[in-house]
């Protein structure tokens, strides 16, 4: 590889996080025009290598070279300055402005004061350079999650960004959008900007990538040409074989009533579903991001519109709304806390109470003794350190905030409880206290559904294991006949080995 050829040269990156080294030495190059390819399971590293890359962490070791030349991006502004960004598949926009003004945000024309419809022309300009058909006029807010990722696309070419980071970009998309980004992609690749790609679909990979990356606790395993890029050596080099990461929590807990009976579930991304979940059973859900698991978890939550029935201990429930699915004895603890779980500027007494607030009103009014003890003896039961619930949740620890969404369902009556990427930023030394919780509500009987992309998550926590792909249940199977390369193989393609 010609040293002109190199974009972004990274050299021995290390990441340490309280003593859990993320990323352990690093070094990888990312070519002009080149779309790379970033693969490996949760926990890998890929998300804290991305991260460095755009400035949110800072490296504990190592030095990144941009076009040759040392660079230090201390936060997402210097990132942004030097060329580097990242598109996620939750993009925010301001919905309250034009696609055209999103798309020229804080790089608008002129001084003073700014015509609208320059504004416009530009950001049309660069929608057409890149294929993009949509309104400029038309407000964000009523943009689909789709619409918003291409507009934040177009908004990092408008302003001529080197390598641009692509988080699982197909999750929300249909095949025609994903046409239509590869299609864009081609469009970058030809104007000399760097694509990071981040998918867990292998098919993808395979496509539209020139080589691919994979990860493996924090190590790099290995960089592979497009003509290496096949099944087995990527399952060769992602899997992690060691008896520890493999250790299976869930000895057994179900119990022959059924709690949960799914029958003929569909939504506008999941094909017909049925199945059900048993008393003090860990049901494990996987499959690639955007697959349709996360389906799963929409409508029990009430948050999707969807066909088919619900009954939940022997009632057929009405899931229309969040309140109803928390009326028919739904708790869910989704992936996104800050967002969809807590009150960041709250304190964490003040969330973990939510659920229970009645219970410790006098007269009408909240003592504030008792929701303190309360949300101590929580934070005491659930391992949540410091102690102290005056405390603002947003000062705590990913895993501590983790463990304050589930101790707000710890004294409810529910029937079922969902998790969602539930160790998703949690420190390594929380990950077991948190098995432990969902195990021990298993225990008391309550039917548990755990959704995550990381098999060994799925190993470790659940007695039977469905996987989904592109909408469509591809296998189910107590977990004892389920071997990791299987479901790796199963997430990447929607089938095993033995089916090929």
């Amino acid at each position: 590889m010609a040293d002109d050829d190199v974009l972004v040269d990274l050299k021995g990156i290390e990441k340490e996080f309280t003593g859990n080294k993320a990323l352990k030495g690093v070094s990888l190059a990312f070519r002009r025009g080149e779309v790379h390819g970033l693969l490996g399971e949760n926990g890998a590293g890929k998300s804290t290598l991305i991260k460095i890359l755009t400035g949110v962490y800072s490296p504990t070791a190592g030095q990144i070279l941009l076009e040759g030349r040392p660079v230090h991006i201390h936060s997402p502004l210097d990132a942004r300055r030097l060329g580097l960004g990242a598109v996620y598949q939750d993009a925010e926009l301001v919905g309250g402005f034009t696609v055209g003004q999103n798309i020229l945000l804080g790089n608008e024309p002129g001084r003073g004061f700014i015509s609208n419809r320059e504004i416009h022309r530009r950001a049309k300009a660069s929608l057409d350079e890149i294929g993009i058909d949509l309104d400029v006029e038309r407000p964000a807010a009523t943009l689909s999650a789709a619409e918003m990722q291409l507009v934040t696309l177009a908004t990092l070419f408008h302003r001529r960004y080197k390598l641009i980071v692509l988080d699982e970009p197909t999750a929300r998309l249909s095949a025609t959008e994903t046409e239509l980004l590869f299609a864009i992609i081609q469009r970058f690749r030809s104007q000399g900007i760097a694509i990071v790609y981040i998918s867990h679909r292998l098919n993808e990979i395979r496509r539209i990538c020139d080589r691919a990356t994979i990860l493996r606790g924090g190590l790099l395993s290995a960089t592979l040409e497009r003509d290496e890029i096949t099944e087995d050596r990527v399952t060769e080099l992602m899997v992690d074989r060691s008896r520890s990461d493999l250790e299976t929590y869930n000895q057994g807990h179900s119990r022959p009533e059924v709690v949960l009976a799914v029958e003929g579930l569909t939504t506008e991304r999941l094909k017909p579903l049925s199945f059900t979940v048993k008393a003090g059973e860990v049901l494990g859900i996987t499959g690639p991001v955007g697959g349709g698991m996360e389906q799963v978890e929409r409508v029990l939550g009430g948050i999707a519109h969807h066909g088919g029935t619900v009954t939940l201990k022997g009632q057929v429930a009405r899931l229309d709304s969040p309140p109803a699915a928390r009326r028919a004895g739904v708790a869910l603890i989704p992936e996104d806390r800050r967002k969809q779980a807590l009150f960041p500027n709250l304190s964490i007494a003040d969330n973990v109470c939510l659920p229970v607030l009645q219970s410790l009103r006098r007269f009408g009014m909240i003592l504030q003794g008792r929701k303190t003890a309360y949300a101590d003896g929580v934070m005491e039961r659930l391992s949540v350190r410091p102690r102290l619930p005056a405390n603002q949740v947003k000062f705590f620890s990913g895993g501590n905030q983790q463990k304050a969404v589930i101790g707000k369902w710890l004294s409810t009556t529910a029937n079922l409880y969902i998790f969602v990427e539930p160790t998703s930023g949690v420190d390594v030394g929380a990950i077991k206290e948190i098995y432990d919780v969902i195990l021990h509500l298993a225990g008391s009987g309550a039917a548990v559904i755990v959704i995550s992309s990381s098999i060994k998550e799925i190993l470790a926590l659940s007695e039977r294991v469905m996987v989904i792909h592109d909408g469509e249940l591809v296998h189910e199977a107590p977990k004892q006949d389920c071997s990791y390369d299987q479901l790796l193989a199963l997430a990447m393609q929607g089938r095993s080995r033995k089916a090929a």
